[in-house]
Parts: C-alpha cells; sequence; structure tokens
C-alpha cells in the first residue's frame, strides 16, 4: 500500500478541463465513452474472483448488501454491477462527480448526490431511505471523493448501521495495466489483462453502535480492503 497518493486541496486538472468552454461537450461525451470503453475492454479481459463467497452468500439468496470499494479501482465496478439494476451509488456534487453519476446511470444504477464534503449527510439519507423501502443494494467508494486513498471513511458504516445491511469490502487488480496520473492513480486495465477481483468478510455494524465502535469499525475497513486488494494483486501474478 506503499503506492498511495495523498491528495492535495487544488483543484485537480480534470476540474479545470470542465470548467472550461468544452466542459459542457466533455460532460456529455465522458459517460458514453467510458461506457463503450468498458464493455470493450473487460470482454476481452480474463477475469477472476476471489472469495467470492464473501459477496454471494447474499447475492445469491437476493438479499443486500452495502458494497465497499477503492477509488482507484471504480472504472470495473459499475460493469461487475451491471445486472443488478436499480442499486444505489453516492457520487460527489462536483463536475467529475456529473460524469461519473451519468456514467453510473448508463450501467442501470441510480446515483445518489453527495459526499463528505458536500451534501453528505441528505445523501446518506436518500440511500438510507432507497435501501429500507427499495430492496435494493449500494456501493460506496469509501476512500472518495478525495482521499487520502487507500483509507476507508465511515459512509458505508453509518448506513450499516441504519439498515442492518452487511458491508462487503472487494476490489481488483490488472496484469497489464496502466494508472491515470490523478490523486488516486486510478487502475485501468488493458485489453487482454489479466484481472482479479477479490473480496474481504463482510463487517456488520451493531444499530446502537458507538462512534467509538464505528470508528473500530472503519479501521477494520480499510485493513479488509488492503487485505483484499494485496491478495488481487498476489493472484495476478
Amino acid at each position: 500500500m506503499q503506492d498511495a497518493v495523498t491528495p492535495g486541496r487544488r483543484r485537480s486538472k480534470s476540474g479545470r478541463l470542465l470548467r472550461s468552454r468544452l466542459g459542457g461537450f466533455l460532460r456529455w461525451l465522458l459517460p458514453r465513452l467510458v461506457t463503450t470503453l468498458s464493455y470493450a475492454i473487460f470482454r476481452t479481459c480474463r477475469i477472476r474472483f476471489v472469495d467470492r463467497h464473501h459477496e454471494d452468500q447474499f447475492v445469491a439468496a437476493g438479499k443486500q448488501i452495502i458494497f465497499a470499494g477503492l477509488h482507484e479501482g471504480m472504472m470495473m465496478l459499475p460493469y461487475h454491477f451491471r445486472d443488478r439494476s436499480g442499486g444505489v451509488v453516492m457520487v460527489s456534487r462536483s463536475r467529475d462527480g456529473d460524469i461519473i453519476a451519468d456514467t453510473v446511470d448508463r450501467f442501470g444504477m441510480r446515483a445518489v448526490r453527495g459526499s463528505s464534503g458536500r451534501g453528505g449527510r441528505d445523501a446518506l439519507e436518500q440511500m438510507i431511505d432507497a435501501l429500507r423501502h427499495d430492496d435494493v443494494s449500494a456501493g460506496v467508494i469509501v476512500d472518495g471523493p478525495r482521499g487520502p486513498a487507500l483509507e476507508a471513511k465511515a459512509g458505508a458504516l453509518v448506513l450499516a448501521r441504519a439498515t442492518g445491511l452487511p458491508v462487503v469490502p472487494g476490489t481488483w487488480w490488472a496484469r497489464p495495466l496502466v494508472r491515470v496520473r490523478s490523486w488516486d492513480r486510478t487502475v485501468v486495465p488493458l485489453p487482454f489483462s489479466r484481472i482479479v477481483f477479490a473480496f474481504a468478510p463482510p463487517l456488520f455494524v451493531a444499530p446502537d453502535a458507538s462512534d467509538a465502535a464505528l470508528e473500530q469499525a472503519r479501521v477494520e475497513l480499510t485493513r479488509r480492503l488492503g487485505e483484499a486488494r494485496a491478495n488481487a494483486q498476489a493472484a495476478c501474478g
């Protein structure tokens, strides 16, 4: 986990570009491009799963989960969940988030806008309401929207405390791959890559869990995601 990049507070190059005269066109184009490229690339790759039973024990039985993933691996996550329509995903209220929200929608999921910095409380309440009444699962990028990379925040665990649903950690790796020059160093597999998607044991949070217990669970979620990441890397060779 030594290759994590702790973000600064400067505005990103992508953010400046999306505020330029080309911004509107890029916000229209990029979700369509990302969706098309995702299907084109991932269909050429050999995808293997490690410890998938941690997810399947709930999904195969038609039960809801709160999936917890990492920002660096967000490119594959919509593709992995493409057949689970109606799921809710928290996406930041930013120009980058506009693109992610449109992309998520194209994979059949619903974006709830908010983050730890902007609108997080409203977004959590919307996700809790959806999980309680719509019989859907949720996805949370736990180290977003701006890091520190690979370090979980508490949002997914707050959802778990409110709903009683399990938090299932998972992430993936690929060989060969390229990494985007962004704060999270987003992982992008090359065509015909070998991809390993690894899961870790689920976490449950008691409905009366204290803030101290929630913090312990957050640290444990970070550890389990790090373990899943290491397992995915090792299995890739």
